[in-house]
């Protein structure tokens, strides 16, 4: 093979995308060549999303000891998804001991999904109170980074139309914004101190609305939300 055997060569697609390895190899006789993934051969029966370029005609190559065939044959993986995610290894052989491969790694990158933890979506707090707003993100690949998160606020069903308050401690009047850590790189929660209500003309002192949470990795954007009703006190 035209690389040296020990190296690995690095890939990363997004999801839904469609990964090419490209292999060479020389000898002589001319050497066929067999891509395989956890050491099973890879083909179209194997998986349908898988296919195999026929094997090129073998062309003389010069090297310092000689002509030799160079043979060249790739493998296209379509709609690639996170458990794609591996080494997958193209190997040489014709017959002359001894055989050659040359390992090729794939990552695929997977955007992440927000998910409320909030029952329908809706937290009821009482004014002066606390709530805390709590979310999971799934799936990423890579991980969510603390630099990838922002919260949002609005009083409409858009986030475009929202606040970004990431990092406020005080947003309107007195309430108070804080933020847990981003646990195992899953969990975040949101929590809004001595919840405020529209008083009269100050209408900006409310915390009611919907507030946003948003992902991004290197694969995409995600969003969440959770709406935050406030009841007067009694």
């Amino acid at each position: 093979i035209l690389f040296p055997p020990d190296d690995t060569f690095n890939y990363t697609v997004n999801e839904s995308s469609t990964a090419i390895f490209e292999c060479s190899s020389t000898g002589i006789p001319p050497p066929s060549i067999l891509w395989t993934k956890n050491n099973e051969v890879l083909d179209e029966a194997s998986d349908s999303r898988v296919s195999l370029g026929q094997p090129s005609q073998p062309e003389l190559f010069e090297t310092d000891n000689g002509f030799v065939f160079v043979v060249n044959r790739t493998l296209n993986l379509a709609n690639t998804v996170g458990s794609d995610t591996d080494n997958y290894t193209c190997l040489a052989f014709n017959g002359v001991d001894p055989n050659d491969t040359q390992s090729f790694e794939l990552f695929v990158q997977v955007p992440p999904v927000v998910v409320s933890l909030a029952s329908g979506k809706q937290v009821v707090g009482e004014e002066g109170q606390s709530v805390v707003l709590m979310f999971r993100v799934d799936n990423a690949a890579p991980p969510v980074e603390l630099e990838g998160l922002r919260w949002i606020y609005s009083t409409d069903a858009s986030p475009g139309d929202g606040m970004d308050i990431t990092g406020l401690q005080n947003r309107t009047n007195s309430s108070l914004l804080s933020f847990s850590e981003f646990l195992n790189q899953r969990y975040i929660n949101l929590t809004v101190s001595n919840l405020q209500q529209g008083r009269f003309e100050r209408e900006d002192a409310t915390d009611e609305g919907r507030y946003f949470l948003e992902a991004t990795n290197p694969a995409g954007i995600a969003f969440g939300y959770i709406d935050l009703l406030i009841k007067g006190k009694p």
